[in-house]
């Protein structure tokens, strides 16, 4: 394998993209961990969701290429080393399979664990992880979740509360079920799923970036998403309460006497220029923004914000 073909699945696997795995379960390691978590069901868990988005990642291109999407004239073609010839599609299928048949059969063993001198199976675990199987071949592949306007929600869902979840139930069995089904996280600060809610927001608002780039060649496609939906104004304001509700969150959290949850607002000033400048450059040319990299400039608050909000979640668990 030379080095342009090395290069070529660089960019097919999109390392930079990992974060979305990253942090939450760095989430759940705040908010679950504890001296008797299962640390090393934790790192094999993170393996395996990395090996997920793996798959998603691959079969996204897969599933652009043979639907003909990146073809439209004026496509932005974010992974071109299919059509270039660098990779083939069966190299590429293949090499999807094999990252979904591994991360299915290790997230399957991870189902099974120990306690009480027998075995048992964690069922709340082997659903989520049958979902987000389920998530992972289906989103431009099967079902197209992508193509049908539900591209957004379902991954806000699948990388936000459904992964945190995950890897909460790895370090503590069923706690973490338990604090589901309660409505409430450990330590009765506030309900699952709104602390979860600024990970998916912020998961969201990347795919959302990327659906504003391609709002023109989208239409031309015939695919329907948020930002087709909404147009450009409406795509815009969909972006600021994204990018927002996560600090409304912190805020609400904070004004419970849970000061650690300041830390995430070390991220707003970064949020702020991206809005600034999505915002002007709408106000350049309301009927067809030039929306680009703004995709990359919210991955990167996602991840500074996801590791300040692990960070107060386990700066809260130290104190009590």
């Amino acid at each position: 394998m030379n080095r342009e073909t090395l290069k070529a699945w660089f960019f097919l696997f999109r390392p930079w993209s990992y974060t979305a795995t990253l942090v939450p379960f760095f989430v759940a390691a705040g908010l679950f961990g504890s001296q008797t978590a299962r640390w090393g069901r934790w790192g094999v868990g993170f393996f395996c969701g990395l090996l997920f988005q793996a798959t998603v990642n691959l079969l996204n291109t897969w599933g652009d290429e043979r639907s003909g999407v990146d073809a439209v004239p004026g496509a932005v073609r974010t992974t071109p080393q299919v059509h270039d010839g660098l990779v083939s599609m069966r190299a590429l299928f293949i090499a999807a399979a094999c990252c979904a048949f591994a991360s299915g059969a290790l997230g399957t063993g991870l189902c099974f664990f120990r306690a009480n001198g027998g075995w048992h199976v964690d069922w709340p675990l082997l659903a989520a992880g049958f979902v987000g199987f389920l998530g992972a071949t289906n989103y431009s592949t099967g079902i197209k979740f992508k193509y049908r306007g539900l591209g957004v929600p379902f991954v806000a869902f699948l990388m936000g509360p459904l992964e945190i979840f995950v890897a909460g139930e790895l370090l503590r069995p069923h706690a973490t079920f338990a604090a589901l089904v309660a409505g409430l996280a450990p330590g009765a600060m506030s309900g699952f799923c709104i602390l979860a809610l600024p990970i998916a927001a912020l998961v969201c608002v990347i795919m959302h970036g990327n659906d504003m780039r391609d709002i023109p060649t989208d239409r031309a496609a015939g695919i329907t998403t948020p930002s087709t939906f909404l147009g450009p104004r409406g795509a815009l304001s969909l972006y600021w309460i994204c990018h927002l509700l996560p600090y409304l969150v912190c805020m609400r959290v904070v004004l419970t006497g849970r000061l650690a949850f300041l830390l995430p607002f070390l991220a707003l000033p970064l949020t702020a220029r991206t809005l600034w400048k999505a915002t002007a450059v709408y106000r350049s040319m309301p009927e067809n923004p030039p929306w680009r990299g703004f995709e990359r400039a919210s991955g990167g608050i996602h991840g500074i914000f996801g590791i300040l909000y692990a960070a107060a979640f386990a700066w809260l668990r130290m104190k009590t």
